[in-house]
């Protein structure tokens, strides 16, 4: 990242910017896979992450080439998250360590689910993005009110009132030749009609298709140097950032980056998708500019990685983890934690790191602060909110 580029944090004041009872875009990013927080946030004082990592740990700060990068004189950042920085240094990026799920079956699936959902509860096949989506829909709203960028609707946004799936701008359309397609879709909407549910989904896709199709992408260009990566997420990012830049009336979006099973190989795997998450969210930071002021962005994962690494060069099923949380409502410059430690004598289960911060805490500030919204129970049914972080500053 040249040196420009890395001044032009925001140059909004946070404590005067927040607009009034205008809730945040909400961006939850989902690191499907299980990301190994314990190297991209590096405990380097703990000399238990040393002695159970002996080729796979993160060298402590000044070590040389691919030494973390402190942060608080505890924890320092991987280097291939280095893209981070200047967002963080700007206090506009902070991360929550030990933070996880009530979920110990170390099951991608079922954690997955639980997370998605919200709850434990197996009862509920909606999202909890869905459950605060739908606690405001109205017959008017947009068709793009909520965006999952993506083939599919994730289980986060299951059951939303109204929802587009698209995993790129360029290819949302009727796969059909350009004089066949208005009478495919008044079939396929005549079809759907007798079903209540999914004729509203059939009315909801093609008011979204006719949107798309008066999007001009050439009127939304890149701004202030962004550069994102060619890659999956980097190029959904991008394309996330025309959408809200076109107005179209986004409230929510969900957008997933793959792959962190790190079984094996782990080294090379991480870097890469450490790289690849860190210059595509730097970009859209970037890119929003001015916009980020009433953008919050959080990422989780499901679970964590153990702590002794394998014989396999990687990192098995875990618990505790390290969150991301992004925009300009954030007390950044942070790292938050109630650290449990990594000896023998701190570690749960077959030795992980205790997760000492629910997800849904950070969640619940989020909607509180940023969003104007406390019904938890709605969204998190069965979960008792515990006193917040101060991760966010309140909108006033």
């Amino acid at each position: 990242m040249n040196s420009r580029r890395n001044f032009l944090t925001l140059n909004y004041n946070k404590n005067t910017s927040q607009s009034g009872n205008n809730p945040d875009l909400l961006i939850y990013v989902f690191q499907r896979g299980a990301a190994d927080g314990l190297n991209l946030v590096v405990p380097y004082t703990d000399t238990n992450y040393y002695a159970n990592r002996p080729t796979l740990a993160i060298p402590a700060p000044g070590s040389g080439d691919g030494s973390a990068i402190d942060l608080d004189g505890f924890f320092g950042i991987n280097p291939d998250l280095a893209a981070l920085l200047p967002i963080y240094h700007a206090q506009d990026l902070a991360m929550i360590h030990a933070c996880g799920s009530q979920d110990s079956t170390h099951s991608h699936f079922k954690t997955q689910a639980f997370v998605d959902r919200g709850t434990i509860d197996s009862s509920f096949d909606s999202g909890w993005l869905a459950r605060y989506a739908n606690s405001y829909s109205n017959e008017t709203e947009s068709a793009f009110k909520s965006v999952a960028m993506n083939t599919a609707i994730p289980a986060s946004l299951s059951g939303a009132s109204s929802v587009v799936a698209l995993s790129s701008i360029e290819g949302f359309d009727i796969i059909a030749p350009e004089s066949e397609s208005d009478l495919i879709s008044y079939h396929l909407l005549d079809l759907f009609s007798s079903n209540e549910s999914l004729g509203r989904a059939a009315i909801s896709t093609f008011a979204a298709v006719d949107i798309i199709k008066e999007i001009n992408i050439g009127d939304y260009p890149i701004e202030n140097d962004a550069q994102y990566p060619n890659s999956q997420f980097g190029n959904k990012l991008k394309d996330l950032a025309i959408l809200i830049k076109s107005d179209i009336g986004i409230d929510t979006a969900s957008v997933d980056i793959g792959g962190w099973d790190t079984h094996d190989s782990q080294a090379n795997t991480l870097s890469q998708l450490a790289q690849d998450y860190a210059n595509s969210m730097a970009a859209f930071y970037y890119d929003m500019g001015d916009r980020m002021a009433n953008i919050s962005v959080v990422t989780l994962t499901e679970f964590g990685r153990r702590l002794s690494e394998n014989g396999s060069g990687g990192t098995d099923h875990g618990k505790g983890n390290v969150a991301f949380i992004m925009g300009g409502g954030v007390n950044g410059g942070q790292v938050y934690r109630d650290w449990p430690g990594l000896s023998s004598n701190d570690l749960v289960g077959p030795g992980d790191l205790a997760p000492t911060t629910d997800y849904r805490t950070v969640l619940a500030e989020l909607l509180d602060k940023r969003l104007f919204f406390n019904d938890y129970e709605t969204v998190f049914p069965g979960f008792e909110v515990p006193d917040y972080l101060n991760l966010f500053q309140a909108k006033n």
